[in-house]
């Protein structure tokens, strides 16, 4: 079995609003092991980067409470489906991860402290991971990785002749 880990409340609602916003934009949850794989693309590493960046800058001018580049997903208080076993993320929207999470989330620090000098709190890489942009770039990784897996372990037709 592996590794659970608990994070840090911001750091879990940021997670759990990339897990919803990929399963509203796609139709399909996201494993965890597709979020920690996405996280540490280079691609996904960077673009974190420049919006810590952008929001360090931000709360330097105090204007911190502005929220509009973030997306809140909006989901029914309650539903039912009885055709449907439990979600992927059943321990994800606890607030339980799989250890790989972690190592995901220590790879985007560890990128972010090399390329801007400065470790993000929990506050702005969780404030960062949320806004609407990152959200969108991150939703077209996973959907990138899952075609290119797809490809993957399709059969080559010259192995069928």
């Amino acid at each position: 079995m592996a590794d659970l880990i608990r994070v840090e409340d911001s750091i879990k609602d940021a997670i759990v609003t990339i897990i919803r916003y990929v399963q509203v934009t796609t139709g399909v949850e996201p494993t965890q092991d597709e979020i920690a794989e996405m996280l540490k693309s280079y691609f996904i590493l960077n673009e974190v980067g420049n919006q810590v960046k952008y929001q360090i800058k931000k709360a330097s001018k105090n204007d911190v409470d502005d929220d509009d580049d973030q997306i809140d997903v909006r989901r029914p208080l309650w539903t039912l489906n009885l055709l449907k076993g439990p979600g992927k993320n059943v321990l994800a929207r606890a607030g339980v991860f799989t250890g790989n999470i972690n190592t995901a989330i220590q790879s985007v620090r560890e990128f972010i402290k090399k390329s801007i000098g400065v470790e993000p709190s929990d506050d702005i890489l969780a404030r960062s991971l949320k806004s609407s942009f990152i959200l969108s770039e991150m939703k077209n990784q996973i959907e990138w990785q899952r075609k290119n897996a797809k490809k993957n372990n399709a059969p080559d037709d010259d192995l069928l002749t």
